[in-house]
């Protein structure tokens, strides 16, 4: 019996140590500027500060492109699994680990100029507002009043709601928004109204993630912001230079 309980707490902290070695698998979604599917030589402004991130901290990761929906799913619920970029929000708390903080966030109405003109907030109670399925704003917008929420698999999706009539604006981030407008509607003409709020947007992760790992990643961060390799890589982007 000893023998058997020494074999087995042996074989416990090989387990352990193995959970603790395996990759990270880091779960975002196309938001440009932020992340960029499809783009080796400008992947995202966070796309390249999460590389740099796992590279200086020295810690093994593979960076998947999935719909929202599903990465948040996997942060959620699989093992040794991070999402970026995430709203910290009180409601995310006990799901996930707050790793790094990346940047910040404002949230904006949309709306296509032509057919709408510039977005009024209280004028837009009780109108069809689309925003990204499985934000954090959808509760928050529900609770300012917005009741008609149309969920959208994509920013993408939601601009082209607006742009075709389909919603009367899109509530989401307004340096997405710019870019994921740029990239589908180059030609089209958006008005964004005053940000809403304002939040901060990290590099969250599931509960098994060794403590030690999310250390290593914040004090990692805090390197990259006193020696500007953080401003370097938002520079490219045409982004804020401090998160």
């Amino acid at each position: 019996m000893k023998q058997l309980i020494t074999t087995s707490v042996v074989l416990a902290a090989a387990l352990t140590g193995a959970a603790g070695a395996a990759p990270l698998r880091i779960a975002t979604t196309d938001l440009p500027p932020l992340a960029v599917e499809q783009s080796r030589e400008h992947p995202g402004a966070l796309v390249e500060v999460v590389h740099e991130l796992l590279r200086r901290a020295e810690l093994k990761g593979k960076v998947d492109f999935v719909p929202w929906k599903r990465a948040l799913f996997m942060a959620g619920h699989f093992p040794q699994t991070a999402v970026f970029p995430l709203t910290r929000s009180p409601e995310r708390e006990r799901d996930f680990q707050w790793l790094v903080h990346l940047y910040h966030e404002r949230f904006v109405f949309v709306t296509d100029t032509a057919r709408a003109g510039a977005p009024d907030p209280e004028r837009l109670k009780g109108r069809r507002i689309a925003i990204l399925r499985g934000s954090a704003q959808v509760k928050v917008l529900r609770e300012m009043g917005y009741t008609r929420v149309v969920e959208t698999a994509t920013v993408a999706e939601g601009l082209r709601f607006v742009h075709n009539g389909m919603a009367d604006a899109m509530f989401g981030d307004q340096d997405i928004t710019t870019g994921v407008m740029r990239r589908v509607f180059p030609h089209a003409e958006f008005s964004f109204s005053a940000p809403l709020r304002t939040t901060t947007t990290w590099l969250g992760g599931s509960a098994d993630i060794p403590a030690a790992d999310a250390a290593r990643l914040q004090q990692t961060m805090r390197t990259m912001l006193e020696d500007g390799t953080y401003a370097r890589i938002m520079r490219k982007y045409d982004l804020a230079t401090t998160p």
